[in-house]
């Protein structure tokens, strides 16, 4: 474990290398690797960055609790696990932050062994750190690792396994049962092997004993001279029998004392451990040249943090970001969905080999095939699709991470997002909501803050993501013509203007309580990536989506397909999935239809559009190639409206008469602006549904789909029926 950007997924890659996998923490959405030292045969925990154990943020406290060995978490004793050794990688170029957190860890009772990484940025700066110095000082074996670098493994190899034959404890600062992140079994185990960290009744006065006590359980024992208040066997840490002070009843006055001993205690252990620092630093540092002297990321960050030279930088890398997704992303999208869902003569697809297999087996034609090739393979294509745009944002993203530019970027828009109740660190997952929501979901992960990742979850659907533009073009190219791009900019703008306001009105319910305290952020040295550090986590990230978001996928396309599939006319002309059912003597059809009323209010109550909503709730892709189906058209008269061109066929004439029928003579621009309101502001597809789900939960998922829903049929009625009253 370390502060975060010090190498340790480098090293944790390195000395594991397949032998791994990326676990959620019980009960948490923060991400864990888990592996098999290769050369050693031991469990390895790969935990969050982190500057401190003192828990504020959901990474924090995973850390606290795995190295705490609290119940139910990777480390619980109960459940067979335990700790044998905290390989602490220090941050050569930050020495002072990395041994605050070592400290801390030293106060949880655990052996320790320290790696020094950045070295050589260290020394770039002019700091010289001797290894057999700060061993010396802390007690602790220490060497210097770059993780980069191959041949130093087989030298790490035997560090760590002379770390695990003979546990050393650091020197100067001892097992703390009120510090955060103590593990009781680790001290006992200390104890078990004679070696002594010793907790802090061995060397406190008996007031300080019994201050302890009355802390930690509410009590009020006297502890006779030399009694040690950590008895075996007991629930609580001062041995009197009493539940512990988190389990009791207090009065206001009696928690008021209660808490103000814990700040104090937490104070005191702070001041020690910012002596201890300074102690060691003092120690084992050497500085060659002036400490003030700019380095060269001091030097570059006075550019990149301009509110206006650094503003155009990072527009410049978001352009470059989508431009990127959309001009080499969208072809592989087309070509992994083609993989699956293909069924063109000659295509090697999974839907053609269906297809001969069944031919072989007597059961083309059936409605087996149907199920296969129109609904499974169709959802597995729109799952693949999505696994080339994922794998680019997240290799984007992680880059952006590691070289150290994120913490600048959330610096700048920091201003900004806290007006509307955020912190700057939001900007990154709302802008890339406007490429696709579905990464800008998988972004919001890493938000430290569980409110801010609530209210990002919920308002992303809001940004404009690149589907739905098709869908504006379309719309815009029939009844706008003069007016397409001013129409397509307008939609644009109000995202961004719903955006706003729902982060907004969700603060007054999420962050009411939460003090807008200034964004305190560590910039890290800018550093080039290191690649296969990127591509493994990508690669991770990647199929954990397609395991979770690609369950909802393929069962939404099943359920689209069933409903296809089911006729409805009482004539018997057309069977259970009959290729000839057309889509309006389905069960589809039929539900379509049943919402004609809902949406007639807005202008657009016919089952063509009610029916395109219904598929664009599964993926906006859809929309217009559902438009195009729904009237049965063939591919000459719907022109290369499905390829977003401009040859529209005769689709204008005919949704032309349909809004005319729907919406009167005359108001038909304005059902089509309605229409459009509503393609913004509802669910954007099943995809985003699923990463929602794996990101705040079920239940408000599901609360933040209905919300989404009546918010985008009040807006689509209100533009309609206000409008109405202006040009009727």
């Amino acid at each position: 474990m370390g502060n975060t950007n010090v190498g340790k997924s480098t090293l944790f890659n390195g000395v594991t290398g397949a032998h791994q996998a990326m676990i959620n923490a019980p009960g948490t959405t923060v991400e864990v690797m888990a592996g098999t030292w290769r050369t050693l045969g031991v469990r390895i925990l790969d935990l969050p960055g982190t500057y401190s154990l003192i828990p504020t943020s959901p990474d924090e406290e995973v850390v606290e609790e795995t190295i705490a060995g609290r119940p139910g978490t990777l480390t619980d004793p109960s459940l067979g696990h335990h700790t044998d050794l905290v390989l602490a990688i220090l941050d050569g170029s930050s020495l002072t932050r990395s041994l605050y957190l070592l400290g801390q860890i030293a106060q949880t009772g655990h052996p320790v062994a320290a790696l020094i990484s950045l070295a050589d940025v260290a020394q770039h700066h002019g700091v010289e750190i001797d290894p057999s110095a700060l061993s010396k000082e802390l007690g602790i074996p220490v060497m210097i690792f770059d993780a980069r670098k191959p041949k130093l493994y087989p030298v790490l190899d035997e560090f760590v396994r002379s770390a695990l034959a003979a546990p050393s404890y650091i020197r100067g600062l001892e097992a703390d049962p009120t510090a955060p992140g103590y593990c009781e079994a680790a001290a006992q185990r200390a104890h078990a092997q004679c070696i002594t960290p010793r907790n802090c009744c061995g060397t406190a006065t008996v007031d300080e004993r019994n201050l302890l006590a009355q802390t930690l359980c509410g009590c009020a024992t006297d502890l006779a001279p030399g009694e040690d208040c950590v008895k075996e066997g007991t629930r609580n840490a001062c041995g009197c029998g009493h539940e512990p002070a988190s389990s009791l009843k207090l009065d206001d006055a009696t928690a008021a004392v209660i808490d103000a001993q814990e700040s104090e205690a937490q104070l005191e252990r702070a001041k020690t451990l910012f002596a201890w620092v300074d102690r060691v630093e003092s120690a084992v540092l050497k500085h060659r040249e002036d400490p003030t002297k700019l380095s060269r990321s001091d030097k570059a960050d006075r550019l990149l943090l301009n509110p206006f030279f650094g503003t155009a930088v990072f527009f410049g890398l978001m352009w470059a970001l989508f431009h990127l997704a959309g001009e080499w992303v969208s072809p592989l999208q087309d070509m992994f969905d083609g993989w699956f869902s293909s069924t063109d003569e000659g295509a090697i697809s999974v839907a053609n080999g269906v297809v001969w297999i069944l031919t072989q087996l007597g059961l083309d034609g059936t409605w087996v095939q149907s199920l296969l090739v129109n609904g499974l393979a169709t959802g597995l294509g729109v799952v693949a699709s999505f696994v080339p745009l994922m794998f680019v944002i997240f290799v984007a993203i992680s880059m952006l991470e590691d070289s150290g530019y994120m913490a600048r970027a959330a610096f700048l828009a920091d201003r900004l997002m806290r007006k509307i109740g955020l912190d700057g660190r939001v900007v990154l997952p709302l802008i890339m909501g406007f490429g696709c929501n579905l990464p800008s979901l998988a972004a919001a992960r890493s938000l430290p803050s569980a409110r801010h990742r609530l209210i990002t979850a919920i308002i992303t659907p809001y940004t404009s993501c690149s589907a739905r533009l098709t869908i504006y073009l379309m719309i815009a190219k029939i009844f706008f013509p003069n007016n397409t791009g001013t129409v397509v900019f307008a939609m644009y703008v109000l995202s961004v203007v719903m955006v706003v306001l729902a982060a907004w009105v969700l603060k007054f319910f999420f962050t009411r309580t939460e003090s807008q305290a200034p964004l305190m952020l560590i910039l890290p040295s800018f550093q080039l990536p290191r690649l296969l550090v990127l591509g493994k986590i990508s690669v991770q990230r990647t199929f954990t989506f397609v395991r979770g978001a690609g369950k909802i996928i393929v069962t939404m396309a099943m359920l689209v397909w069933l409903l296809g599939a089911i006729p409805t006319s009482s004539s018997g002309e057309h069977g259970f999935a009959d290729p000839e059912l057309p889509m309006s003597e389905s069960a589809y059809g039929m539900v379509a239809r049943g919402l004609e009323p809902v949406f007639a209010p807005a202008g657009f109550g016919d089952w063509h559009m009610t029916g395109a909503l219904m598929t664009g709730f599964v993926a906006k892709e859809t929309v217009v190639s559902s438009i195009v189906v729904s009237y049965n058209m063939d591919a000459d008269a719907a022109g290369d409206a499905e390829d977003n061109g401009d040859d529209l066929g005769v689709l204008p004439n005919l949704l032309g008469e349909t809004f005319k029928q729907t919406a009167g003579a005359g108001l038909e621009q304005l059902a089509a602006l309605a229409f459009l309101v509503f393609v913004l502001t509802y669910t954007p597809c099943m995809a985003t549904v699923g990463e929602q789900v794996r990101l705040i939960g079920g239940k408000l998922t599901s609360l933040a789909v209905v919300v989404q829903l009546v918010v985008a049929w009040i807006l689509a009625v209100g533009v309609f029926q206000i409008g109405k009253l202006f040009l009727g």
